[in-house]
This record gives structure tokens, sequence and C-alpha cells, in this order.
């Protein structure tokens, strides 16, 4: 899922182990509330895993994350990517 610039600054830097994006408290964050939003929409409306990964377009041992809440090591844009698919919405 990651790419080795989304490791690194602007200036093409690595970052450090403290400015890592998964690490970053406000992303985990984030990402912690996109799956709490699929996993409420989920269970809304009955979804199963294979459901649910039908709707966003996520494989499944991602979904059982997303279902589960351990999303440390997703990115917020795929994140924010199967939200707006299972909300309909254009992505």
């Amino acid at each position: 899922m990651l790419t080795p610039t989304d490791l690194a600054d602007p200036r093409g830097r690595s970052l450090s182990a403290r400015r890592h994006p998964l690490t970053d408290p406000a992303r985990m964050a984030q990402a912690r509330t996109l799956a709490g939003w699929i996993a409420v929409i989920a269970e809304d409306r009955g979804l199963d895993e294979r459901g649910v990964a039908a709707a966003t377009g996520l494989d499944i041992e991602d979904v059982r994350a997303v279902l589960g809440g351990t999303v440390f090591m997703m990115p917020v844009s795929t994140l924010d990517r199967a939200l707006r698919r299972l909300e309909g919405r254009p992505h």
C-alpha cells in the first residue's frame, strides 16, 4: 500500500520515525475515525465482511482490520476512498 514517496518529505528526504505518516497521532486518529464510520454504516446496513469488501473495494483482510479497528497501517486515503464508495459518493 505504501510507496517510497509516502515515506519522504516534499524535498525527497526520508522522514524520521517521529514524523512517519503511520505514527503521526493526527493521522492515526483520522484513520480510526474513518474506520469507525465504515463499521457503523456496515452495521446499519447489515453488511458482513464480504458485503463491506464488495461495497468498498477493499480486500477481505483490510475489511477485517477496519471492522476490528486495527487500521494504524492503512493509509488515510485508502480509508477515505472506501468510505466514499460505501456512502455512494464520487471518489
